[in-house]
């Protein structure tokens, strides 16, 4: 199925399910009590530098609507969305930044520059658009949506739908993929998943299963497909050694072409998590990359406008990543991440603050300071310094 299809059955399937969904309504339920409505609307002002001789600031003003209609106990129809506005001088400075901002790699573009001047952007995207079917054991999804395959906290390399960027901390909600997604339970604690996202060649598509079970007191997931130009085989699991959270996945991808001359790709991670009884908690993560290169620019790699897949979350071979965050009183918090990268010996850090102001109104304060041996002197590459007041509703 190409992309024209999918477009095909996507409209026919909301027509057929909409006639269906509305025939099916209880005059006795209100319509208030079919519909959840929420959302918020950030302001976050964004410092960057490398020394104080030069200081560039962004500004972002953020609002996000989320919108579920329940038109029976079967059905879910899902629309969100995002709406931003930056100004500042990456705007201005940057003649690539509206073209970026406003890219939508989906079936559908989805992604709308309303304003777009020389010293403000203005974008609308649609991430979530989907509908979905519960009955028993089935469950299917279809549209815009998020397939969330990842396990450890920094790097997912079982994530082939929906990789992230951890850098990227303004996007709690994380990319979504144009797809189709058949579940079917198997028992309790285990499940069998089809995922399929089309593309325009079977050389950008991604159709990949998924199998998940219990043994031993720990939850595993099985997966297999093909990840564009390469067959994939993943392995993931999540558990404990004690009362110490122990996680991993790992991902091979090989070339579907010329598959027995070709070398794989290897990417994997592992991760150990502790809450202490003072409510501190700790993350200690490993990640490795057979094919990573350990040159190229990293200031780049580590942006927040970065776009990952499964098979290149970072271009080093080898990485470690620690993370402590704990609550300082009922409404005071922080904590700080360090990602350390042997490659080219390169520090990255992530302090971050956060306050309760009101019940739906919060603050924070967030670093990102990288250090590293490049090209081949040890020195401070970039600054950024965010801080962000969050009302939701």
């Amino acid at each position: 199925m190409r992309i024209k299809e999918f477009k095909y059955v996507l409209g026919s399937l909301i027509i057929m399910i909409s006639s269906h969904g509305f025939a099916q309504e209880s005059p006795e339920t209100s319509w208030k009590d079919k519909i959840d409505f929420g959302g918020y609307v950030k302001y976050m002002n964004t410092n960057q530098f490398v020394n104080l001789d030069a200081i560039y600031t962004d500004n972002l003003i953020h609002n996000r609507l989320n919108f579920k209609y329940y038109p029976n106990t079967k059905w879910t129809f899902s629309v969100e969305m995002r709406n931003r506005i930056f100004y500042g001088e990456t705007v201005e400075l940057d003649p690539t930044y509206a073209t970026s901002i406003g890219r939508d790699n989906g079936v559908v573009d989805l992604s709308w520059n309303l304003v777009n001047e020389s010293a403000l952007l203005m974008n609308a995207t649609i991430d979530r658009a989907n509908i979905e079917y519960n009955k028993g054991k089935w469950n299917i999804r279809l549209g815009r949506q998020r397939i969330n395959w990842g396990i450890n906290l920094a790097w997912n390399p079982n994530d082939l739908f929906n990789a992230y960027n951890f850098v990227d901390f303004d996007y709690q909600e994380r990319p979504g993929s144009d797809a189709l997604r058949i579940q079917y339970f198997t028992g309790a604690m285990s499940q069998v998943e089809l995922a399929y996202r089309p593309a325009d060649n079977w050389d950008e598509t991604i159709l990949a299963s998924r199998y998940k079970f219990n043994k031993g007191g720990y939850d595993f997931q099985l997966i297999g497909g093909n990840y564009r130009t390469d067959a994939v085989l993943g392995l993931g699991w999540a558990g404990n050694i004690k009362s110490i959270g122990f996680k991993g996945e790992g991902t091979y991808f090989h070339p579907r072409q010329n598959f027995t001359d070709t070398a794989g790709v290897m990417v994997a991670s592992l991760s150990w998590d502790y809450t202490f009884s003072q409510g501190i908690y700790i993350n200690v993560s490993g990640f490795y990359n057979s094919n990573g290169a350990g040159n190229g620019n990293f200031t780049e790699a580590l942006s927040t406008n970065q776009t990952l897949s499964a098979k290149n979350l970072l271009p080093t071979r080898y990485a470690a990543f620690l993370q402590v965050a704990g609550a300082f009183s009922p409404i005071f918090g922080g904590g700080l991440s360090t990602m350390y990268l042997p490659d080219i010996n390169g520090f990255f850090f992530i302090p971050t603050l956060n306050t309760s102001i009101t019940e739906n109104w919060d603050l924070d304060f967030v670093g990102q300071i990288l250090f590293a041996e490049y090209p081949t002197n040890f020195q401070n590459l970039s600054n950024a310094v965010f801080m962000r007041i969050r009302w939701s509703f």
